[in-house]
């Protein structure tokens, strides 16, 4: 698994629990009209894929807000975006001291599996699990699949297993945590069980082509071409697809067909013969 894969999954990650972040200072009693503004400003462009001009919004911000852990938290998102964890590190650090939240822990937990510091990964994550608050932390799968990762990136596969199968006990819809097991099972040769873990990805994401594609190629070496065609036309139908997904999935559709009238073309002159 390449660093990009990470990069991607772990930025994934944690975009979609930042928002709901209180956009406010540590030490004070109030939200004004302009903190918020300025903060929403940033959070678009990073979202936006311009994590340059987040950077632009949020530097003189946080001069005159340093205590506000929402800042710091989108500084620590833009500086992973950028490719640039040890920053990271210390905004998400500066967030968790200010905060002390399990959303900063899971935010500096994946800070530092991109920074490949992967010791003090798995201990802000254990951290952030026993927390106790009020209400509780709702997304602990999250925790879990950062456990994973470490452990994969450890060497450990079986504790990887575990900790992704964990995940999906705490959410099964999750789909990150799906794909990482889907992944490691293939690996490890357990292709049934791989297989399975597909399908199920594939219905937590279906406008996500990888298990998609993953399930065609499987049933492709099992000599179906017929199910594996059906599988990507059907996902090309899917509206609101990624355009470069959708572009991959016409590349797969022309090769399993090319492939498809060759058998068929082959089975042909052969009975003619």
């Amino acid at each position: 698994m390449t660093t990009s894969f990470y990069s991607q999954a772990i930025l994934s990650l944690i975009l979609v629990t930042s928002g709901c972040q209180t956009l406010k200072d540590s030490q004070d009693t109030s939200v004004t009209g302009e903190v918020d503004t300025e903060l929403s400003v940033a959070r678009a462009f990073l979202e936006g894929g311009r994590p340059d001009k987040a950077l632009y919004e949020l530097r003189p911000f946080l001069e005159k807000h340093p205590k506000n852990s929402a800042g710091q938290t989108l500084m620590g998102l833009t500086q992973l975006a950028l490719k640039n964890p040890t920053k990271a590190i210390h905004y998400f650090k500066t967030a968790w001291n200010l905060d002390g939240k399990a959303q900063d822990a899971l935010n500096l937990s994946s800070a530092y599996i991109e920074a490949n510091q992967l010791d003090s990964a798995q201990k802000i994550i254990i951290a952030g699990l026993a927390l106790k608050e009020t209400p509780p932390y709702p997304h602990k799968e999250r925790f879990y699949h950062n456990l994973g990762l470490v452990a994969q990136m450890k060497g450990k596969k079986t504790a990887a297993e575990k900790a992704f199968k964990k995940a999906l006990e705490e959410n099964p819809t999750f789909y990150l945590s799906r794909v990482q097991l889907a992944n490691l099972l293939l690996k490890n040769g357990k292709i049934e069980a791989a297989r399975t873990q597909w399908e199920l990805a594939r219905n937590s994401c279906p406008g996500c082509l990888e298990p998609t594609e993953n399930l065609a190629r499987y049933y492709q070496n099992k000599g179906d071409l017929k199910t594996a065609l059906g599988l990507v036309v059907d996902f090309k139908k899917i509206e609101g697809i990624d355009p470069n997904e959708a572009k991959r999935a016409l590349e797969i559709e022309s090769e399993l067909a090319a492939t498809r009238a060759k058998i068929a073309k082959e089975a042909a002159e052969t009975k003619v013969r």
